[in-house]
């Protein structure tokens, strides 16, 4: 089938549940038609939607490394297989973004979502289903908040504070199921519109969705749930810039002790386990059948000597945030004068290289969430405490200097957060500057908080279709 003239929304939208043949089979099961929304295949329609999270270009890969590598931590070297320059160099267009079908997945998830919003009959087994997928549509569109937008409380592209109430400013919020694809082509919305949004879908998994983790038993963190919801209300809250409103969610799940920090010794290799970690509200599975082999997320980061790309490294400027005593070093290696990231080495469960469950929230985020609100308040000695939680688990001192706790939680982020998707995010909405120095890598452009290559291009395939469609400032 040929999309060229069709939006993106309209490909997005057709055909949601094609990709295998027996309703019965895998959670990737083809479900075409309204008659396939039934009570009877609403966990597959589910399962369908944590499927498409998985897709090579989303969580199964592209969307958290390319976040990554336009921040200060990750680079690209002359030896490499030719994956994630043009990210890297910061030299996207609009006819060259090669991050084009991440844009279509986040919207895939979105349109799949919505069928279960609005088409699924709600029971008592349906309900909490339901709930997943409000979860899961909230976090796409973040996703695509984070992408394609510029930071809520950030600068836009004259240096001037965002206004989010700016027309276009947003992403386009599709909140419908789509009957008519092929004549579905939306505008933008503001970006105070997209995060309202965001939060309401959240809202409402708070109270729909599966229970999080019980004190008698473990929740299946590879299926969303009323903790996931807090825990994303969280970050949603601390983006936008509501500081007493993230320390409220953060605070729900810390509060609760559910979920405990990582122990020191656990640190190096709990991104390569089995099972889920004591930390995880969240995550992805993967499993060799949906590896994809040597396209694999972890793959781009194990050395060649070690059987991956070793495409991405890690810059100096990472390296030398380490303390000496800081046991988050055991997830680092040291090969041939580069320096490797190792948190994605391999489940060796699933006995291939580089694939791992793919962890979306932790318990160690939403702690630095509220220690960041916390400081934005002013309230130094709290957000000093929660900074010293998590130091604590990683084998550092207490940090004492409570003037510059603001320094220390960017930092403290950078190391707890490097390879998970929030590089280039938390640099840009704090203001800082991209300049990668090291002598070793390639050429790429120092870039500012204003930069318009913040914020990426809009596909031209969709602003080609969509007459309705804005491009982002400078495109």
């Amino acid at each position: 089938m040929k999309y060229s003239k069709l939006s993106i929304f309209a490909v997005a939208a057709a055909g949601l549940f094609s990709a295998c043949t027996k309703l019965d089979q895998n959670p990737q099961s083809s479900l075409n038609g309204n008659d396939a929304v039934t009570e009877g295949n609403a966990r597959i329609l589910a399962n369908g939607i944590y499927t498409r999270m998985e897709e090579l270009e989303y969580y199964g890969r592209d969307f958290l490394i390319v976040t990554d590598l336009g921040g200060n931590d990750m680079k690209i070297t002359s030896q490499n297989s030719n994956r994630f320059i043009t990210e890297f160099q910061m030299n996207y267009t609009p006819l060259l973004a090669p991050q084009t079908n991440t844009f279509l997945n986040a919207y895939r998830v979105v349109n799949q979502a919505n069928v279960l919003i609005d088409k699924l009959p709600e029971t008592a087994t349906t309900a909490t289903i339901k709930g997943e997928a409000y979860f899961l549509r909230a976090l796409a569109d973040f996703d695509l908040a984070r992408r394609y937008t510029r930071p809520y409380t950030g600068l836009d592209v004259n240096g001037a504070k965002i206004n989010p109430t700016d027309a276009n400013s947003g992403i386009t919020l599709v909140t419908k199921s789509t009957d008519a694809p092929a004549t579905f082509k939306p505008g933008r919305s503001t970006l105070a519109e997209t995060y309202a949004a965001i939060i309401a879908d959240l809202k409402v998994a708070q109270q729909k969705a599966p229970d999080g983790l019980t004190t008698d038993a473990k929740a299946n963190v590879f299926n969303a749930t009323k903790d996931a919801a807090t825990a994303l209300l969280s970050r949603a809250y601390l983006y936008r810039g509501d500081w007493q409103l993230a320390i409220d969610e953060a605070s729900k799940l810390i509060n609760s002790n559910k979920y405990a920090l990582y122990a020191p010794t656990e640190v190096a290799n709990t991104f390569n386990a089995d099972a889920a970690g004591s930390e995880d509200i969240f995550s992805l599975r993967f499993l060799t059948p949906n590896g994809r082999g040597s396209n694999n997320f972890g793959y781009m980061y194990v050395p060649s000597k070690l059987g991956g790309y070793g495409d991405i490294r890690l810059t100096d400027g990472f390296m030398a945030l380490l303390d000496p005593k800081d046991v988050r070093k055991g997830f680092t290696q040291t090969l041939d004068g580069s320096n490797y990231l190792m948190k994605f080495s391999g489940n060796k469960a699933q006995g291939q290289v580089g694939l791992v469950n793919v962890k979306v929230l932790r318990i160690s985020e939403v702690l630095l969430n509220r220690a960041e609100a916390y400081a934005e308040l002013g309230n130094l000695q709290q957000a000093t405490d929660d900074v010293n939680l998590l130091r604590a688990k990683r084998g550092l001192d207490p940090f004492t200097d409570v003037s510059n706790i603001k320094a220390e939680i960017v930092k403290q982020r950078r190391i707890e957060l490097v390879g998970e998707g929030f590089g280039m995010t938390d640099l840009f909405r704090k203001g800082g500057e991209r300049n990668i120095v090291d002598a070793n890598a390639l050429s790429t452009r120092k870039t500012d908080a204003k930069d318009f290559r913040v914020a990426f291009p809009i596909p031209q395939a969709e602003m080609d279709a969509n007459p309705n469609m804005v491009q982002n400032p400078k495109y």
